[in-house]
């Protein structure tokens, strides 16, 4: 059982202690579903059982799982098991995960990032034209995210679900993150600019339903989870 000494999920989760040291270890966030293995994938996003995830919902909306876990996985049960629990209220669920369509990568072809950065507005940033099939992918991504601590601070005090409301108020994060930590850290000022690159890119996507709804496998009442959550 998982101790929460906070009155919510999103109490808990907001600047945690060990927020700092995840901050400067920004990279291993990036690099948690880049990796090419997909086992390796699904092991990265579950290791951590304090993690928060960002998903798409069904309507191009940014939603947050977090707490996931796996309960396979192991040598004695390889099957995944993974679930999440979805809701920053007391009354958040536990949901079963189709981990494998989790972090499933999809090429993306998403507008320069330039042309994004140039727009001052949720909508100017929505109404950027839509490269058609034929352009060149500008990056991949799975369909969850999982963002390290300054980013998910920022998405956990905002008031919105709109993935482009969302890039600007990540936009103003990073730079702040950048201005009051990095210092003359060039490498953490690179993975910081990387790993909001990588939302920006992913968040402009789910806004364009170009990333995949979760699937929940069921509702459990499955007993083996209670206990976990």
């Amino acid at each position: 059982m998982i101790a929460r000494p906070a009155a919510s999920f999103k109490a808990f989760y907001v600047r945690q202690p060990e927020d700092d040291d995840g901050n400067k270890n920004t990279k291993a966030f990036t690099d948690a579903l880049d990796d090419t293995d997909e086992e390796r994938r699904v092991k990265n996003v579950t290791e951590d059982l304090n993690a928060v995830l960002f998903a798409a919902d069904a309507e191009g909306k940014i939603q947050i799982l977090h707490s996931p876990a796996n309960l396979g996985g192991t040598r004695t049960r390889p099957k995944n098991k993974v679930a999440a629990l979805v809701g920053l209220g007391p009354q958040a669920t536990v949901e079963k995960l189709d981990e494998k369509h989790a972090v499933k990568l999809i090429d993306l072809r998403c507008p320069n990032l330039n042309l994004v950065d140039a727009e001052a507005t949720a909508e100017g940033i929505k109404s950027i034209p839509i490269p058609d099939n034929t352009a060149v992918v500008t990056c991949e991504a799975a369909n969850v995210f999982l963002p390290a601590p300054w980013l998910k601070n920022t998405i956990l005090d905002s008031d919105t679900d709109c993935p482009f409301e969302l890039i600007l108020s990540a936009r103003q994060a990073k730079n702040e993150f950048i201005q009051d930590h990095c210092g003359e850290d060039q490498d953490l000022q690179d993975e910081t600019k990387a790993h909001y690159d990588g939302f920006v890119s992913w968040a402009w996507a789910v806004g364009h339903e170009m990333i995949e709804p979760l699937r929940f496998l069921v509702r459990p009442d499955d007993v083996e989870l209670r206990p976990t959550f």
